[in-house]
């Protein structure tokens, strides 16, 4: 994976991260292992090191698949509960940024609950189908998305709240088509396995970081395109969005969806998850939001900003203890 900097933008205020260009890590041939230096030593890594470490998470993911969604979730839940307690720098940020964010909670109860919901996501990637064919999804506000999908061109402004994987089970419940950006993991076979999850159901993945911007155009150009952004943000383990209650930045997804938006003549809706209990979810559509029109799109941008990040701060704020992003760098 390579990441590389560099960004457009001609207020050195309002920069705070820069876009990333990806690479996919082609499989080293065989032929490597024999060439000596780093051509073997790349080999090593890729087909040994990485094998080996990824080995517990290949054996879970497929284990999982054998129960039933509620005791999958639930087991993933238990193991997160208990790791926690090996992350005594993680459990610290979330109780610094819960003091800045909603210092009303018990950051010691938030902090279970927020181990155990990234628990619970990442062990329903295994059985998320299940959850698809129960009863335990409620979709409101549908009518906001299907008149903003009538009328042309959308931007879903997602949030990284319960299991926000079901957002491609929702679009797919509502037979819309869409394409979503997404961040890639670190691990080569976390990776796999969420787009394998994705892509089985029916979303399209634009390739991570700056190379999808041109793809997600090229789809909003279409009048019934949709294009999936979350609006919420950590990057190198600091958050970029919400701001509560720092300068607005335009370096983030926020600043994408909006430039996104305006390009296309696309209407924004939100979109998010939240977890009622176990599997249970309720999946929330707001109303589209429609862009003021402007003769100077550049000059509006960060007002755009603000406006998005005061639909989602709120949110993220009520939801905290199911916010994936709460143990970053505020």
């Amino acid at each position: 994976m390579k990441k590389s900097l560099k960004t457009k933008t001609d207020d050195p205020g309002l920069e705070t991260r820069k876009a990333f260009v990806w690479s996919h890590q082609e499989p080293p041939p065989f032929s490597s292992l024999f060439s000596g230096g780093e051509a073997r030593r790349r080999f090593i890594r890729y087909w040994v090191r990485d094998t080996i470490a990824d080995l517990p998470k290949r054996l879970s993911f497929h284990l999982l698949r054998l129960f039933p969604a509620r005791i999958a979730s639930e087991m993933g839940a238990l193991h997160y509960g208990t790791l926690r307690h090996l992350f005594p720098a993680r459990n610290r940020r979330i109780a610094e940024n819960l003091a800045r964010i909603r210092p009303d909670l018990d950051p010691a109860a938030v902090t279970r609950l927020n181990w155990r919901n990234k628990g619970r996501v990442m062990s329903e990637f295994s059985v998320l189908s299940r959850i698809d064919a129960s009863d335990k999804i409620t979709i409101e506000g549908e009518e906001n998305i299907r008149s903003a999908h009538a009328e042309g061109p959308v931007v879903v402004l997602a949030m990284h709240l319960g299991n926000w994987e079901l957002i491609s089970v929702v679009l797919r419940r509502l037979a819309i088509a869409a394409a979503s950006f997404y961040m890639p993991p670190e691990s080569r076979l976390e990776h796999e396995i969420a787009c394998r999850v994705r892509e089985s159901f029916d979303m399209v993945l634009f390739p991570p970081g700056v190379k999808g911007v041109r793809p997600a155009m090229r789809r909003l150009a279409q009048n019934n395109g949709v294009v999936v952004i979350f609006g919420d943000e950590g990057f190198d383990g600091r958050i970029m969005a919400p701001f509560f209650g720092r300068a607005t930045h335009i370096s983030g997804n926020l600043a994408i969806a909006v430039r996104l938006a305006r390009h296309a003549g696309a209407q924004i809706v939100p979109f998010y998850v939240v977890r009622k209990a176990g599997t249970e979810f309720t999946c929330r559509w707001l109303k589209p939001i429609r862009l003021a029109e402007t003769r100077d799109a550049a000059a509006a941008l960060a007002e755009d900003v603000e406006r998005l990040n005061a639909v989602i701060e709120p949110i993220v704020r009520r939801h905290v203890s199911q916010w994936y992003f709460l143990d970053h760098v505020l």
